[in-house]
This record gives C-alpha cells, structure tokens and sequence, in this order.
C-alpha cells in the first residue's frame, strides 16, 4: 500500500511552485523530510529541490548537488517504478559527471519502455523519454529519429516539446554535443508587431509581411488593432492560422472610435472581424474613456512582454514587425521598435509606401491623465510577530541593501510595517527587490509588485510627490496572498518586465489568480536574480 504523503508536503510544493524556493527548502528540511527513504512523493520533491538549489549554485558545488538530485529520484524510482523518476536519475547523474551510472540508468528506462512497465504517460511522454534515454547511451542517430517520431504524435503540443528540447540541450552541452539539429524541432516563432496609423492596403507590402511570416515560422503574434498597419499584419497572422493576441490600451469600443473609425472606409469593419477572430483579447484599463499615449505605451509593454514570454516557455525565439515611418523618428512606433531593440532581440522593419493624398488620419491622443506617469511599485511586507518592533530593524536593513540602486520615481514611504517604493520601470523595481532579498535571505520578507499607470502628484502637505489613483495600492492589494520570502507581481509586472530585460526561462513563472472583487489578477513568482 502506497504511503501517504507527510501533511507539510502539498505545503512545501506550493512554496516551491510560488518562487520561494528558500522558504520551501528551509521547511523541508526542517519537518525532517530529507530523512525520508520510504515515500516515492517526498524523494521526489526532494530531487527537485537540490535540483533547483543546483541551478543557482556556483560550479564548485553544483556536481555535488545534482548528484544528490539524481540519488533522490533514484530512490523515488525504486519505490514508485516509474520511468520518470527514472529517466530524471539518469540525466542528473549524467549532469554531475557520473556518466556510467547515468548509461546503467538509462538503459533500465528503455528496458521499462520495452516491457511496457511505464505506469499511465501520454505517447508522446513515451517516446520523449525514449529519445533521452538512447541520448544517455550516446546513440545520436537513435534518439534523434525517436523524438521526431515523438514529435509528430503531438504536433502541436509545443510545451512538451520545449520541455524535451531543453532537457537535450543540457546532456549535449554537458558531453560536447552538438544541438544544430534540434532547430527543426523546435516550436514556432513568437512575434510582436506595431505600425502607423492610416497605412494604405497595399498588396506589395501584404506580400512582403506574408513572407516574413513564413520565412520565420511565426506561430503566434501580440500587438493592438489600430486600423492601418496593425489591422494588415493582423490579418496576415490569421490567415496563416496562427494564433493571435490582442493588448489594447482601452476598451474595445474606445479604442476602436479613436483608432479605425477615424480613417473611414472599411478599417473600422475589419477591425470588427479581426476583433472577433482574436485567440485573446486583453485591455490595459478597462476603465477609461479615452486613450492616452502612456496607455499605449504600457499596452506595448505588455504585449512585447507577452511575446517573450511565450517564446521563453517554447524555448523558441521572439521577434518584432514593424511597419514604420521614417520620417518621425518620434513617433510612438518608432519608441515601441527602440524599446525592443534595448533588449538585443531581432526586428524586421518594413517601410509601407507613403498614404495616398487625402488619406484620413487618426487625431492626437493626449500623453496621459493628468499628471500621469507609468510607475513599478513594490510593497515589502517585514514580519513581526511577537509585536517587538523588529520590522523598525528590519526597514533599517532593507534601507542599506537598496543602497547603489536605481533611483526611486518618488520617496519611499513605510506604514503599517510595509515599505512601499515605485521606480521608472519593472527592471529598476525588479532590482531592489533583488538586493532587499539578497539581504534577507534565508528569511526574507513578503514581496508584491505592479506596473501601471498612476498620477504623480504634489503632496498637499508639502512633502515629496505622491502616487494616486487605483493602481497605486495595486502592490500592497497582493501582500496577503504573498508567502514569506517570494516575490510576486502582476501580469502587467511580468509580462513588461521580460520586455525591458533578458530573463531566463522560469525566472517570472505563473503561479495562479487572485481575486479582488472588481476583476481577476494573475500572479506571477519572480526568482532571485541568478536563480
């Protein structure tokens, strides 16, 4: 009879799926669990702990730690006889330089995979795991030809593969391999595009977006609707059945009347069906009235950021479209293509032929509400249980770690045990939360963060600037859904944040919603930096 899992277990699993890895790993240790040689689960859970811990340590202990790794799923393997605990054994010793115990290991998989004594997996699942093992064992040839026969039972299950790709990747880096060949394999491209409004629909330039689309296998796609070139590379995108997701600025409604219906003609229709044939469709501020330049912006942000994402997840690649004018150099399309190329990612620019005489233009939309400003803020939560007054240490310690950072938008202000502080960008709040972590760790604080559009206003009693409106108090709103020592932050946090920086696959992961009445937030684990 199969053991029951220690109560701590789903505890420590949901820590470590929230990014607090420290946390999760501190309390696995502390309920005894490493001790356990008798439960399959808490082995398991065990393997993926030293293995995260193996991803962030330095050279000098990483072999050790992926070998503890590979012995932990080797004794879940024993108990539970499955291949994937086998197959993750195999590679980890592998990974620590055990290369015979990795082979012996390998071999048993595939010896399972022939006696059918693999436990209920998907095909796909089966075929991969195959694909890994004859990698193990050297045979290059073999295990290339069974992942694409993998490949090809789940065509479009793009996430396993990822997954598989990655886990190759590892063993032909740790053995001097060669990785050329998996680039057929891998999924399709990720894009973000943009353009100007009032762009003639012109069959030359459809051709020369059709081909980029395919020349690049582009499988997904984020941008607005603004009619013009948004609307056209939209299209294409749908015509090739990909999948498309829209980020507008502002309700649907609004932005159409101030972004299609203007240029007349049938943009505002195309609009309609392009809308309507969209896989997603998210707005910035279902709130507003009236569309401002910040919401434009922020929309782009996020949308790049999206695109990043997907790609990172696919272990694919994201690219940027842009239909451009190059005669205003200030405009917003041309902002949106500098802020891409800040990160080091590819962009296409295509030059549409100028609008014909008498082409109607959208108007000028004002640069933000009031005194508007797009803002990163953090609320840090110290804990202070017995009521001694420790968070009052604990500021004074969060103050020296933010020493050498990025400079506030405005002054940081505590109550209530919370620091709360808001930067230019996601990578500037990002940062600070790094430091004031690196501080704390193991221990440290609750985190929350959010990226949007606020006023940055005088302060009518005469002290520095402060931030008004909904969003302001977004980051502190996520606290009490936020463990000790994790980091968590909303979509527009993420998503914005992948776009200013180069993260890491994993390093801004998906951890679940949270509702706050109004609407449903998602949430999203950051890890420390390096992990």
């Amino acid at each position: 009879m199969a053991r029951t899992p220690p109560p701590s277990l789903p505890a420590i699993i949901a820590l470590a799926r929230s990014g607090a890895l420290d946390r999760a790993k501190r309390l696995f240790d502390e309920a005894g669990l490493g001790a356990v040689t008798d439960d399959a689960a808490t082995l398991s859970v065990h393997g993926r702990l030293l293995k995260d811990e193996a991803r962030r340590a330095g050279p000098a202990e990483r072999a050790r730690l992926w070998q503890a790794a590979g012995d932990a799923y080797a004794r879940a393997a024993a108990l539970s006889g499955t291949t994937y605990h086998l197959i993750n054994a195999a590679t980890l010793s592998l990974l620590a330089g055990e290369r015979a115990e990795a082979e012996e290991r390998a071999r048993q998989v595939l010896a399972k995979l022939d006696a059918g004594d693999t436990g209920p997996e998907t095909s796909y699942y089966l075929g991969a795991t195959r694909a890994e093992a004859l990698l193990l064992l050297g045979q290059l040839e073999e295990a290339r030809a069974a992942l694409v026969a993998a490949c090809r039972l789940a065509p479009e299950a793009w996430e396993d593969h990822a997954s598989t790709l990655r886990q190759f990747g590892l063993i032909l880096d740790a053995v001097g391999g060669d990785a050329g060949w998996m680039a057929a394999l891998r999924p399709p491209r990720s894009l973000h595009f943009a353009g100007h409004l009032g762009v003639d629909d012109d069959a030359a330039l459809r051709a020369r977006i059709d081909a980029l689309l395919d020349q690049e296998n582009v499988g997904f796609a984020w941008g607005a609707l603004a009619g013009g070139a948004d609307v056209i590379v939209a299209e294409a995108v749908l015509a090739r059945d990909a999948e498309l997701h829209l980020v507008l600025p502002a309700p649907a409604a609004v932005f159409r009347a101030e972004s299609a219906a203007p240029l007349g003609g049938d943009w505002p229709a195309r609009f309609d069906t392009v809308l309507a044939r969209a896989t997603s469709v998210s707005v910035v501020d279902p709130t507003l009235t009236a569309t401002t330049m910040l919401h434009i912006r922020l929309a782009a942000e996020i949308a790049m950021g999206q695109a990043v994402m997907k790609a990172a997840s696919l272990a694919s690649e994201a690219i940027q479209l842009l239909l451009t004018d190059p005669d205003n150099a200030a405009s917003a399309t041309n902002m949106i293509g500098a802020h891409w190329r800040r990160s080091g990612r590819r962009q296409t620019r295509l030059d549409p032929p100028a609008p014909s005489r008498g082409a109607r233009r959208g108007r000028p939309l004002p640069e933000g509400p009031g005194d508007g400003v797009l803002a990163a803020m953090l609320a840090v939560a110290f804990e202070d249980p017995d009521g001694s007054g420790r968070p009052v240490h604990s500021l004074r310690r969060a103050v020296e770690a933010l020493a050498g950072a990025v400079r506030p938008l405005t002054t940081p202000m505590f109550a209530g045990g919370v620091l709360h502080l808001a930067f230019e960008d996601p990578a500037g709040a990002a940062g600070a939360a790094d430091r004031i972590e690196r501080a704390f760790w193991p221990d440290g604080p609750r985190i929350a963060g959010h990226y949007g559009v606020v006023e940055l206003a005088e302060n009518p009693f005469e002290g520095p600037p402060v931030l008004f409106g909904p969003n302001a108090g977004r980051a502190a709103d996520l606290l009490a859904s936020t463990p000790p020592g994790a980091v968590h932050v909303t979509e527009s946090f993420a998503t914005a944040l992948h776009g200013w920086t180069q993260l890491a696959s994993g390093e801004c992961a998906y951890v679940g919603e949270l509702s706050n009445g109004e609407q449903v937030i998602a949430l999203y684990a950051l890890a420390r930096a390096g992990s």
